[in-house]
């Protein structure tokens, strides 16, 4: 949906960003509930996470039912990225995984900023994106069947975290250009969100595969 940029872009921008904000503060509460609970809550978690995400894409211009779904899906996330988060601080220590998070949240946030505000028009990536993230997922499953190693599970770590950059970079600039109605808010959010994790979880993996080779 085509929004005149002048007129439409300031204040839905401007309530996405803020709804980010708190969709934030949300997962980081679920990501304490996450520290409660034993380890095997974690499958149950994830497989609600994805029908939480199936049910926002159906229900998304439903404002009374998106933002609900929107925040319960971050409560869980932030639970099951707790688990996430804890494995690699067993496997790398806490101080290589807050450095990796934070360099992974600023070069986020670089991209968020850049693709906002230039003139580039990055829509063009939209197909590529996508055939690389499907290229992505079939090496995700062949590696329960192959599992990888050495420089294997370094060009996965890295490929993905291209991907999710490049997602990163086409999503904000995508906004920009484009605008969006006030009823879209919840999924993007989400999908800003995801961008952000994914980037941090591909950014601790290649960490991890470096640190082993």
């Amino acid at each position: 949906m085509n929004y005149n940029h002048s007129t439409s872009y300031g204040r839905p921008m401007g309530k996405l960003m803020l709804t980010f904000f708190y969709a934030l503060i949300v997962s980081g509460i679920g990501m304490f509930i996450g520290l409660l609970l034993p380890p095997v809550a974690r499958i149950p978690l994830i497989i609600l996470e994805v029908a939480l995400l199936i049910g926002m894409l159906f229900l998304r211009k439903r404002t009374s039912i998106g933002y609900p779904l929107m925040y319960t899906f971050m409560l869980v996330s932030g639970a099951t990225l707790q688990f996430s988060l804890s494995y690699y601080i067993a496997s790398l220590g806490s101080a290589i995984v807050i450095q990796t998070v934070a360099v992974a949240v600023i070069a986020y946030a670089g991209l968020a900023i850049y693709a906002t505000r230039t003139k580039e028009d990055f829509r063009f990536l939209r197909g590529f994106l996508f055939a690389s993230l499907i290229g992505l997922v079939v090496l995700g499953l062949l590696q329960f069947i192959f599992p990888f190693g050495g420089s294997m599970e370094i060009f996965y770590s890295g490929f993905g975290l291209l991907i999710f950059m490049g997602y990163t970079l086409y999503d904000f600039n995508r906004m920009a250009k484009e605008g969006f109605d006030e009823s879209e808010i919840p999924l993007m959010v989400v999908n800003i969100y995801l961008d952000l994790v994914n980037v941090i979880m591909f950014a601790l993996r290649l960490v991890k595969s470096l640190t082993e080779d």
